[in-house]
């Protein structure tokens, strides 16, 4: 882990332990990671002292902030990946989304003092305790910006293009040259790219890359992207067309069912130059409905750009199909989900 990074995640636990204390006078403290963490993208441990003898150590992820019910699905993956249950760790959390958190057994403790800890011999719940004034200062994060997304997801798609001039960089993801310099100077100072002994850049923490990604492009990304619903006559139209020559992938429970074979997809989206290609428009015979099951997003990437990983050139790419299905918050699609990072997303390239 980068050592901003780190710093700030033992500031934001150390702070969500003394609130603890202050809510239930019991005994929390940060500990260094559980020794079979190593590979998941994990922010230590917490330890708490539960009175009569009784301690519990669990692993911790952190998050400065969790304001979006899709961003439990990610969290509940996680936890699924580290086979126990895991402490969320962030600033604040709302009686709403505590619930949520609840009803999904994600642990959680936030900087405020509301917890939920359900452990064998003992249930801990508190919530509704406001957040202080001066919460744990949060880190400038750029790559949270819609442009620098782009880059990230074209050095996704291509890692080779990590190690490209810049502006080979910008031509891949359409963006302007400045753009690439302050995100890569980002992916650096946060450990998530490296520069080696031979000067070129790779990516050095792919966990996270894979992560942040797909948590942050339905908050930050898809909301900036046109978009438009449509009604199909017949529910196999997908699969009879060919998307290449309208320049078109399938996204989201579509591409999904090509990929890992195990879901049938209920809603189809794709990915286009356009919200509105007139030309499949009319061969799929979709017609304009704002409830239709049909979603047709316009692309954020060059058409030359490589987007495809999967030896299936009318599917997004994995990360993209990833975040899509996560968004949904929806058990057959989380399960989905986990199958293409199992596939696709597990390995550093």
């Amino acid at each position: 882990m980068n050592p901003k990074a780190r710093v700030d995640a033992n500031a934001l636990l150390q702070a969500a332990a003394d609130a603890f204390h202050d809510a239930t006078a019991m005994h929390a403290e940060p500990v260094p990671p559980m020794p079979d963490a190593a590979g998941l993208p994990l922010n230590g441990a917490m330890r708490f002292d539960l009175g009569q003898g009784r301690t519990v150590i669990l692993p911790v992820a952190t998050r400065h902030s969790v304001d979006r019910f899709s961003a439990v699905s990610g969290i509940a993956e996680l936890q699924h990946r580290v086979g126990k249950t895991l402490l969320l760790v962030t600033s604040h959390v709302s009686q709403d989304m505590a619930e949520r958190l609840r009803s999904n057994d994600i642990a959680f403790l936030d900087t405020a003092g509301n917890v939920s800890l359900r452990l064998p011999d003992a249930l801990l719940y508190v919530v509704g305790r406001r957040p202080p004034e001066r919460g744990v200062p949060k880190p400038r994060a750029r790559t949270a910006s819609p442009k620098h997304l782009e880059v990230l997801f074209a050095l996704i798609a291509d890692p080779a293009l990590a190690a490209a001039p810049y502006r080979t960089i910008a031509s891949a993801a359409g963006v302007a040259l400045s753009t690439v310099n302050l995100a890569l100077d980002d992916l650096q100072h946060r450990g998530l790219l490296a520069v080696g002994p031979d000067g070129r850049r790779r990516f050095s923490d792919w966990e996270r890359v894979v992560d942040e990604w797909a948590a942050l492009y339905p908050l930050r990304l898809k909301p900036r992207l046109a978009s438009r619903r449509f009604a199909a006559t017949r529910p196999d139209w997908w699969q009879a067309i060919d998307l290449a020559r309208h320049d078109a992938v399938l996204g989201g429970e579509a591409a999904a069912e090509k990929l890992a074979h195990h879901l049938r997809a209920e809603r189809i989206m794709l990915y286009a130059a356009s919200a509105t290609p007139r030309e499949l428009l009319l061969e799929a015979r979709l017609k304009a409905d704002p409830d239709g099951e049909v979603e047709v997003v316009q692309r954020f990437w060059p058409a030359s750009s490589k987007t495809v990983a999967t030896g299936t050139p009318d599917v997004a790419h994995p990360i993209l199909v990833y975040a899509d299905l996560l968004d949904t918050g929806e058990s057959r699609n989380v399960e989905a989900a986990r199958q293409i990072r199992e596939l696709y997303l597990a390995h550093r390239p």
